[in-house]
């Protein structure tokens, strides 16, 4: 009886949704697929590029509005599918498929320009992505929040928690991308 009793306040207390590990993992591992499927391609059909000179040169020292700015503009890029289960966009079937469609297009438009620069620089490139995995992970995300969406709609303490945990990864990402990058 106690043991049922703690079962059910501790899923009342849940403030992420059911089964995000496995499906986060998923949706990582296609990104980073879908970044580095590019990055060979191009790396074997083109030939190496020499990277530019110049970037160290157009990172201005790190500041704190640099990290706000980066943080406000990939927050709303990554976690707009929590918005879907707001408008019941996961109740029609055709809806779904759309928004599979939508979403697969955007996590592509967000993943090959990276991938190709990759496989046309190669590892010169590396100093200038620290922050990747980390913004990568916020994509997965918000990407993970429409999975667990197309079957189940999110409680507001799911979406919430869901919004608190895309937003510190990415404002992590962030001040990685502010700070560990190369600066004039």
């Amino acid at each position: 009886m106690a043991t049922a009793e703690l079962s059910n306040a501790c899923s009342e207390r849940r403030w992420l949704p059911a089964g995000l590990p496995a499906i986060w993992l998923f949706a990582y591992l296609a990104v980073w697929t879908m970044t580095l499927a590019p990055a060979a391609m191009v790396a074997l059909l083109g030939h190496p590029l020499t990277p530019p000179a110049y970037p160290a040169q157009h990172n201005a020292p790190p500041r704190v509005g640099h990290v706000l700015w980066l943080a406000a503009h990939n927050i709303p890029i990554m976690s707009w599918p929590l918005l879907l289960g707001v408008l019941g966009v996961h109740r029609s079937r055709v809806a779904r498929h759309v928004t599979d469609g939508v979403l697969l297009f955007l996590v592509t438009a967000n993943t090959l320009p990276v991938g190709a620069k990759l496989g046309a620089y190669g590892l010169a490139l590396l100093p200038y992505l620290p922050h990747l995995p980390l913004e990568w992970g916020g994509l997965a995300l918000g990407a993970s929040a429409w999975l667990v969406q197309r079957r189940t709609a999110l409680t507001v303490r799911e979406g919430l928690g869901l919004f608190v945990l895309i937003a510190g990864v990415l404002v992590c990402a962030a001040i990685v991308e502010t700070v560990a990058v190369p600066h004039r």
